[in-house]
């Protein structure tokens, strides 16, 4: 008896360290798997670090001269690898289908920044606690189009209709490029009139010089898409094997990075911080999800126009309702904002005004950033599930058509029998 449980003993001692050889190899499985998927949100959180530590390094006028190293460099290189990502052939297939690019465009550009506009002056007027430079914020992430690569792949992961994402985070992206500085310019008289502080017109720089921002941005952005267009249309097989090889994507995610670590630099370096306290982030934070909940739950309202089961699908409905994988496309790039256009954008409207307000005006767009990832890949498996039991459906509708009718096929069977023997 005392041998065997000396044994059991020496064999338990013997299994432990297996044991936690074991477990300790499943936390780095899983510590990778969790860093292979977060690692740009890591790299976010350790760029704004890095910028509240040594300022001096990415700041306008630093040591590796950001303004343009950073706020040109980084740009064109991000539009460049853009360019060379969007598959031209695949965008001519669904140029055509004029009606769903208008539908997803006007949810980005129109219904959402005017309607976010009309809610941060309703803060205004009721005089909100927030710093208003944060509010103005919000308004201008609204303004900006959809990204560039997270919906489509969202949009992918969720078996939705991937060629439509791919074609309208281009066209937004082109049409950002015009339409973003105009609604920008629009909404600040107003919403500098509004603001309870009088300091916020010296802040944001006065009057945006139009012109200068469309020069700066085609420069910038529009140019080295089309280069990269150019490129990727002539040597489409050889780009994509250079994409996975050098990793294009992620080296753009990379010198959006970059970007993130100057802007903040910046704030960081002329104390713009000072006046954002945490209780604003948490409560431009509360409101970007809200925002992002709101607008995924119109896009898909109005992708889709769902009705109770109990009511009659009217004709009309069917006519202008969009299938499930289209209604998916529709919600990732409406809702959706971009962080690599949006930080250019803001940098190129402000360069006027104080260097550290363009991080100030920068934070609910990031914040926004995070946030419609985190939900938009919450999203991703509710939405697969939703799709895959339409494809079920519209298999099954046969079958259905049959049940309708007990017996039909003998029926049918018999008459054809009385036929014959006629």
């Amino acid at each position: 008896m005392i041998a065997s449980i000396s044994g059991n003993t020496i064999a338990s001692q013997c299994n432990s360290p297996s044991k936690t050889k074991a477990y300790l190899t499943k936390i780095k499985t899983i510590s990778l798997a969790l860093l292979k998927k977060y690692w740009f949100l890591l790299g976010l959180a350790f760029v704004i670090v890095l910028a509240t530590q040594v300022p001096d390094v990415a700041r306008r006028g630093g040591y590796i001269r950001a303004e343009w190293t950073i706020k040109w460099g980084a740009v064109i290189l991000i539009f460049l690898i853009s360019g060379l990502s969007l598959r031209t052939k695949i965008l001519a297939k669904t140029i055509l289908r004029v009606r769903l690019h208008v539908l997803i465009q006007v949810i980005n550009l129109i219904i959402i920044p005017f309607f976010v506009f009309g809610i941060i002056l309703l803060l205004f007027k009721c005089h909100a606690p927030i710093n208003s430079l944060i509010l103005i914020g919000v308004v201008i992430a609204a303004s900006t189009p959809t990204t560039v690569s997270s919906n489509v792949v969202m949009t992918k992961n969720a078996k939705g209709n991937e060629a439509s994402a791919l074609m309208n985070a281009a066209l937004g992206n082109v049409l950002g490029i015009f339409v973003s500085p105009a609604l920008v310019s629009t909404f600040q008289g107003p919403l500098l009139n509004a603001t309870p502080e009088d300091e916020s017109q010296n802040q944001v720089g006065g009057v945006v010089d139009f012109v200068s921002v469309l020069k700066q941005l085609g420069l910038t952005v529009l140019a080295p898409l089309i280069v990269g267009q150019i490129i990727q249309w002539f040597y489409t097989e050889t780009v994509a094997k250079i994409k996975v090889k050098c990793y294009l994507s992620e080296v753009s995610s990379i010198a959006l990075l970059a970007m993130v670590w100057s802007v903040f630099s910046d704030a960081v370096y002329s104390g713009s911080f000072a006046a954002v306290t945490t209780k604003d982030i948490i409560i431009v934070a509360v409101i970007n999800a809200i925002f992002y909940i709101l607008f995924s739950l119109l896009c898909i309202f109005l992708a889709y126009i769902p009705l109770p089961r109990c009511v009659k699908t009217p004709k009309w409905v069917n006519r202008f309702r969009y299938s499930r994988e289209d209604t998916v496309a529709v919600m990732y790039c409406g809702a959706t904002k971009t962080v690599a256009m949006g930080v250019p954008l803001i940098n190129v409207l402000y360069q006027n005004g104080n260097p550290g307000t363009v991080g100030v005006l920068s934070t609910p767009l990031l914040l926004y950033h995070i946030e419609q990832l985190i939900m938009g890949n919450i999203q991703v498996e509710i939405l697969k599930k939703w799709v895959l039991r339409g494809q079920e459906q519209q298999q099954a509708l046969p079958s259905q058509r049959d049940d309708r009718i007990p017996g039909c096929d003998s029926i049918i069977s018999q008459m054809d029998a009385t036929k014959a023997s006629q």
